[in-house]
């Protein structure tokens, strides 16, 4: 019989999330989550909510209130589930998951000898279901060769085709480059495209962290993470095959990841950090912006900031706000999520449109 049970919280955790919460300022027209579950979220189909965790998948059917847990691997000892991940509920139902396997990561990098070695490594995968989230697949290995920085954004295009967007290190100098996998048959196969490299040097460097959204006019934009005080973007005309338009944005960045989201209003949703001071770039993860586009990621709305540390300055704890999630929970209700800090809030999109 499958393992099902009712998931609470610790006295530990929310003595931390209690700790967490003294450093942290939201916008006044946020509200918190029911919950501390990090995500990403979906709706199914059939109403309930789902999140990955580390070795299973959380199922709720009130809202958040309650969850409960089915084991997402049949050998749970061979796979842990990473923060940095991505999910989606195709049209014909099949829930596919992305994630780096931190069961087989090993870091080994210099730069002296060209960055990362040849047993640096961290995989990607990815689980899928096809009942609604009740039972799980075998995981299917998508990346099996060298270290992947982070899993952080998966769609489906109007046409079927599934795109996922990972990280890959390459060597002298070493340094991050980005491409998608795709795949037009339900997760089951995967072909990849060309990588987008914008060189740099160092395990935090190069083009990192992608997230991509679908456009009216069928390409496909992507913002990347770089170290240039902006994000680049790129544009693919064929569903991630390939990446040939590739420049700065006009979005400046801390060298922190964003989240692009299409929502039911037909805007696109993007939070991501921006320098507390610009100036003298600082304050790199301490505040979370949010902004919306209704022109296809051509311009985006005045941002405003919806989570913010207040760390004071040179205290050694950090209160971090970065590496977001959103989640349409009902039309114009959106659950936002950081994998670094604590923020767990939910707002209403058109609280947020001036």
């Amino acid at each position: 019989m499958q393992q099902r049970f009712l998931i609470t919280g610790t006295i530990a955790s929310m003595l931390s999330f209690a700790i967490a919460a003294q450093a942290e300022w939201n916008h006044p027209q946020t509200k918190k989550l029911p919950h501390q579950h990090l995500g990403p979220f979906i709706k199914l189909q059939n109403g309930n909510l789902l999140a990955p965790d580390a070795k299973q998948s959380l199922l709720s059917s009130d809202q958040g209130k309650t969850w409960e847990a089915t084991p997402l691997y049949q050998e749970p000892s061979r796979f842990h589930t990473s923060n940095e991940r991505a999910l989606l509920q195709t049209k014909k139902g099949t829930i596919v998951l992305a994630y780096m396997n931190l069961a087989e990561r090993k870091f080994h990098w210099n730069d002296k000898q060209g960055g990362p070695q040849p047993d640096c490594y961290l995989p990607v995968y990815i689980v899928r279901s096809t009942d609604n989230g009740k039972s799980w697949l075998p995981p299917q290995i998508l990346q099996d060769h060298g270290w992947c920085g982070a899993v952080r954004s998966i769609i489906q295009t109007r046409s079927g085709r599934i795109i996922v967007v990972v990280s890959q290190t390459i060597a002298n100098p070493g340094r991050h480059v980005m491409l998608t996998y795709y795949s037009d048959d339900e997760g089951a196969t995967w072909n990849h495209s060309n990588m987008i490299d914008l060189g740099g040097s160092g395990d935090h460097d190069g083009a990192m962290e992608g997230t991509i959204v679908e456009l009216k006019d069928g390409r496909i934009y992507a913002l990347i993470r770089t170290k240039f005080g902006r994000f680049w973007e790129a544009y693919s005309t064929d569903e991630g095959a390939s990446w040939r338009t590739i420049q700065p944005s006009e979005i400046p960045a801390s060298s922190s990841p964003a989240i692009l989201q299409r929502l039911e209003s037909g805007r696109i949703v993007m939070l991501w950090n921006r320098f507390r001071d610009p100036d003298r770039k600082l304050g790199r993860r301490e505040e979370l912006s949010i902004a919306f586009s209704d022109d296809e990621c051509k311009t985006w709305s005045e941002p405003v900031v919806i989570a913010r540390d207040l760390t004071p300055a040179g205290k050694k704890y950090e209160n971090r706000v970065s590496y977001p999630y959103v989640t349409e929970i009902t039309p114009g209700e959106l659950w936002i999520t950081t994998m670094q800090g604590p923020v767990r809030l939910s707002l209403k999109e058109a609280d947020f449109l001036k």
